[in-house]
Order: C-alpha cells, then structure tokens, then sequence
C-alpha cells in the first residue's frame, strides 16, 4: 500500500470534523460575510462558526426538536450551511431542498417528509405562509 505524501487528520464523521477543524484553525478566519454597510466586511473564525452551530443545535433541542426532520432551503449562504451543519451534527434529519424546484414541488417535498420545521430565506416567504 502507498503512504501519502502528506499527514492529513482522520475524522469519525462531519461533527467530528468540524470539532477538530475549530480546534485546528481556531481564530483563522472561516468566512468573509458583507454587512449591510457599504464595503463593510466582518469575518467569522472557525472557532465562532463552531460555536454558532453548536448554540443553534441547542436551541432547537430546547425547542423540541431533538431527533426531527428539519428542513433548509434557501440561497448559497453562509446562514445556509449554519442551519444544515446545526441539523446534521446531532440535532436531528435535514431535509435540504434544491433552490431551483417550482413551487409545488417544494410543498410537496415538504408535506412528503413531513418536517417539523423549515429553515428558509426571505425569497420563499410566499411558500411557507401557506403552511
């Protein structure tokens, strides 16, 4: 068998990963995110997005939700993959929906897999209203 070229970290799953990646990389910078101030930037550590998705899976448990079909769907953004990593790394089942389905097909989706909550950007406050 060949030996890599390079040590690299071995990971049990995605909760594990990001454990050991905010451990790692801790005040690295993880994400660059616009703020609503023209040309004004703020930037997220690997340690603060761990830190937010662990305080968001909490809160979900808080709220019930423990072991639950979550849904997420929404624009490629950061408050996206908050809300999926908070699902996946022990709160509950994430349901993600592709952006680009028609309207039914979304309501349908989510009657279907009958999700206990949604997680969703303004665009699609129209949909979820009729819930």
């Amino acid at each position: 068998m060949r030996k890599p070229n390079h040590k690299f970290d071995k990971f049990t799953d995605l909760k594990d990963m990001l454990e050991k990646s905010g451990e790692k990389f801790g005040d690295k910078t993880a994400y660059i995110l616009k703020t609503e101030k023209e040309g004004e930037f703020k930037k997220v550590t690997h340690k603060e997005f761990r830190h937010q998705i662990n305080c968001l899976g909490t809160k979900l448990i808080d709220m019930g939700l423990k072991g639950k079909r979550i849904s997420v769907i929404g624009e490629n953004r950061y408050e996206w993959g908050l809300s999926y990593l908070s699902v996946v790394t022990g709160t509950g089942i994430v349901v993600p929906l592709d952006k680009a389905l028609p309207e039914n097909e979304i309501e349908s989706l989510i009657l279907r897999s009958e999700v206990e909550a949604i997680f969703y950007s303004n665009k699609y406050d129209d949909i979820m209203k009729r819930f």
